[in-house]
């Protein structure tokens, strides 16, 4: 089942990029835009990470099963993040991520929280535009990383879900970044695949399914 959601993800992830590259390319062969703005920038623009850029951001996230989402609701996320290659083809991020949800779960004080933090990295793909001096790129990206969740102001806790556990994710999506001399922002969506979650324990060997989506932007310098 878990294979079947990636694979969906990864579907849906090309269609929402597909789109976006397809009209950055259009637009680069656009008669409106000048020579200089269009087939200029991206047949000089190099294939290996040129540029680099540390944001900081945040947006919503929240649970994708069912089952997952009976027990914690959509939460906030925030993140910061050192991005290599932001005018090049090929690039590379590393990111610290964390994020908080209320609970709802029966034998779990309310004001209990699940927070996570962890750790990420992903290769991108890009495809830097310029329109004078704004630079606009939609792109690709997918890693591995890290995230250790753990319950917070929980005055009790009679369920079955653990105070603390560690889990490996698998980040992937796409987005659009802006760039303006020195100043960048980007929008992005994330869908992450979990693996080894067993914060909530279930049926015999059986754990709650973690896997999540993000939506938000990061704001940062470009160097």
């Amino acid at each position: 089942m878990k294979t079947t959601m990636i694979a969906s993800a990864l579907s849906f992830t090309a269609l929402l990029a597909a789109p976006a590259l397809a009209h950055a390319a259009d637009a680069s062969e656009s008669p409106s835009i000048s020579r200089a703005a269009s087939a200029g920038p991206l047949s000089s623009a190099p294939v290996v990470p040129s540029g680099l850029a540390l944001q900081v951001g945040g947006g919503v996230t929240g649970f994708t099963r069912e089952a997952a989402r009976d027990t914690f609701k959509t939460g906030g996320y925030w993140d910061a993040r050192a991005i290599l290659g932001t005018r090049s083809f090929l690039g590379a991020e590393v990111a610290y991520v964390g994020s908080a949800r209320e609970i709802t779960a029966a034998g779990i004080s309310s004001n209990t929280n699940l927070l996570g933090n962890g750790a990420e990295a992903t290769v991108r793909g890009n495809l830097p535009l310029q329109v004078g001096n704004l630079r606009v790129e939609p792109f690709v990206f997918g890693g591995a990383g890290w995230t250790h969740y753990q319950l917070v102001n929980n005055d009790f806790n009679r369920s079955n879900i653990k105070d603390n556990a560690d889990a490996l994710v698998i980040p992937f999506g796409t987005g659009v970044g802006l760039s303006y001399q020195h100043f960048s922002v980007d929008a992005r969506f994330t869908y992450r695949a979990v693996f080894n979650d067993d914060m909530v324990p279930t049926n015999g060997d059986d754990h709650l399914d973690l896997q999540n989506w993000g939506a938000g932007l990061t704001v940062g310098y470009e160097l």
